[in-house]
């Protein structure tokens, strides 16, 4: 027996419906009896309380019915949290459904590029910078700290200067801390006087990885500084290598039941994607 999708939703704009209906089919929205290897469900054989975790044919339809943001946005983060999360299929999956009419299921995609995409995905999630949204831009700044691309450097300090919410601010002076150019300096050193001290922290942590220098909480030091150096190679010359912390849930009474077990290593500070290693001399 099988089960089929609901409608599909056609793309907010730019879509196609051939295209859509491909990738539903690609990504497999029959399911015939037995288990895929792929298929979540199979914890549910643990616990109990899992045992009605969606397939991952299940999911991807719901990412595509046409009336339930709901479904779609709770689809994408199941896919985007599952251990196949990244598979192509499924990164194919959040790129189409980034420009959503729903504001939550653009933020639930520009999360999962974050998780699973490429430095070229960054130009689907710059847009994002500009949503309506606070919580939508709030994930495309997080999501930006994952993905290198210098062409976020300038709407990320766009987005430092103008944003009035306090959160979007300081993820966005987090995120600029992996470019080391003047522009961006001037731009981190002027949030050293943010009226949020939040958004002031973390420009002065991206500073330090930026020239590997401290110079505290006033900005006329980072200044004076700056006039010293030489260049602009020289400005950077001790830049630190930037690293994002990826975010792992509370361990639950079964994981510290397993106290023999490592850590994620997942959970362990990671470079962006496209990101290259600072030189050391």
């Amino acid at each position: 027996m099988h089960t089929f999708c609901p409608p599909v939703a056609v793309r907010r704009a730019g879509g196609s419906l051939l295209g859509v209906l491909a990738l539903t089919l690609a990504i497999g929205c029959q399911s015939s009896p037995g288990r895929p290897v792929d298929d979540a469900s199979w914890f549910a054989d643990l616990l109990p309380q899992f045992a009605t975790a969606p397939s991952p044919s299940e999911a991807a339809c719901d990412a595509f019915n046409v009336y339930s943001p709901d479904r779609r946005r709770e689809a994408v983060d199941y896919l985007a949290t599952a251990p196949f999360g990244g598979e192509p299929v499924y990164v194919r999956m959040y790129r189409l459904l980034i420009d959503d009419p729903d504001a939550s299921v653009r933020a639930s995609c520009a999360k999962a590029l974050g998780l699973h995409g490429t430095a070229e995905d960054a130009t689907a999630i710059i847009p994002l910078l500009r949503d309506d949204a606070a919580f939508v831009r709030w994930e495309a700044a997080k999501a930006l700290q994952r993905l290198h691309n210098p062409d976020a450097a300038q709407p990320l300090a766009t987005l430092l200067q103008d944003d009035e919410d306090a959160d979007v601010r300081m993820e966005a002076a987090t995120a600029l801390g992996q470019y080391p150019s003047s522009a961006v300096f001037q731009t981190l050193v002027g949030a050293l006087h943010d009226t949020d001290y939040g958004v002031a922290r973390a420009a002065r942590q991206s500073l330090r990885t930026l020239t590997g220098q401290d110079h505290g909480p006033e900005a006329g030091d980072w200044l004076a500084w700056a006039d010293e150096q030489r260049s602009s190679e020289a400005m950077f010359a001790g830049r630190q290598t930037y690293t994002y912390q990826p975010w792992s849930p509370p361990a639950g009474v079964l994981r510290r039941m397993q106290f023999w077990r490592d850590a994620d290593p997942d959970a362990k500070p990671q470079t962006p994607a496209g990101l290259e290693q600072p030189e050391r001399g």
